[in-house]
């Protein structure tokens, strides 16, 4: 069972030096509770007790206003997964960013707090797990408490016990073949996706010469996704006008300077991907658009000799142009983004 513990501010969320610890030292020893669960994902909130930010009041004010909706648990029997999101009472939001600066270290007496929240909240699990599920809750209560009994006051046991979790899990990922090392939930695409991507690096959210890996190209996925919810039977032209001219793009004339010219190219190799993903088609004019901006930025770089990715860049532009033009499309009619810009 993998277990992950990460704390989220108003303004942050990711793994901790001294919280995220937690999470070693649960699988350090982690006997067998039954298959029902395989991965528990642990959230703990903190209050900010200081000022926001600049321009983030808003934020920090929903942020609060979520805490008092805690302790929240919810199970996803099919994705054998739980999610336990909790409130960190032992510092605060402050006290966090207070300490980043000079570079953390591990606080023992942090790493205990983390695991005695958990605990306090851990029974709110228990009615979650039905009795056909194979997963024995008290038994997984007990070693939450024998582990806090256990957890070394001494920094360095602390590190090791990290280092070989860590260990662990890098073998354990090397032995994953392509597919599964992108850890993507394949309930949130399209049935048909992976025949019609079928390159695994063309699914990577972290290499910037993926379609959807780059910052731009992820978030024209994510807002895609979240539009198509409502425009299923859209044109996806419809939403690529409206997401340019939000990033202040003229698609009539996307060329004018090099951002405009790059973010466009990021933008609609990145819809012509998340259509596939998403949709499970690409519709030719979208299709005609992509790889047109795709020969038109291997032109951009030919020139640049000194580039050390250049070679990189260039193969995998080449397989994206391949695989979109192998897309199954589908036309549709009495739409003109030209003609209708503010669609």
């Amino acid at each position: 069972m993998d277990i992950t513990v990460s704390h989220r501010l108003y303004n942050s969320f990711g793994g901790h030096k001294s919280i995220s610890l937690v999470s070693a030292l649960l699988e350090y020893e982690m006997p067998d509770f039954g298959d029902a669960i395989q991965e528990i994902d642990i959230t703990v909130h903190f209050y900010h007790d200081g000022p926001a930010r600049n321009t983030l009041e808003k934020m920090q004010e929903e942020f609060h206003k979520n805490l008092e909706k805690l302790p929240k648990c919810t199970f996803s029997r099919k994705k054998q997964r739980l999610s336990l999101e909790i409130e960190g009472k032992f510092t605060t939001g402050y006290e966090i960013e207070r300490n980043k600066k000079p570079l953390i270290q591990v606080n023992p007496a942090w790493v205990k707090a983390t695991l005695e929240e958990i605990i306090g909240f851990a029974p709110i699990i228990n009615p979650k797990i039905k009795k056909t599920d194979n997963f024995d809750f008290p038994a997984f209560e007990v070693y939450l408490n024998s582990t806090l009994s256990t957890i070394p006051d001494d920094v360095e046991e602390l590190e090791n016990i990290r280092d070989i979790v860590a260990q662990r899990r890098k073998e354990a990922f090397n032995k994953l073949d392509d597919w599964k090392k992108l850890g993507l939930d394949w309930e949130d695409y399209h049935p048909k996706a992976r025949e019609v991507v079928p390159i695994p690096n063309q699914w990577s959210c972290a290499d910037e010469f993926s379609p959807n890996g780059s910052d731009t190209g992820a978030d024209t996925l994510e807002i895609f996704r979240k539009w198509n919810k409502r425009n299923g039977n859209n044109s996806t032209l419809i939403f690529l006008a409206k997401l340019l001219r939000d990033w202040e793009i003229d698609i009539n004339d996307p060329y004018q300077s090099e951002y405009s010219s790059y973010t466009y190219f990021q933008t609609v190799t990145g819809l012509a991907f998340a259509s596939a993903k998403i949709r499970g088609k690409c519709e030719q004019e979208l299709k005609d658009k992509a790889v047109a901006a795709i020969n038109e930025y291997l032109g951009s770089i030919e020139d640049k000799t000194g580039w050390e990715y250049k070679n990189e860049c260039k193969e995998k532009l080449h397989q994206s142009k391949q695989t979109i033009e192998k897309m199954p499309n589908k036309e549709f009619s009495g739409v003109s983004i030209a003609l209708n810009p503010k669609l």
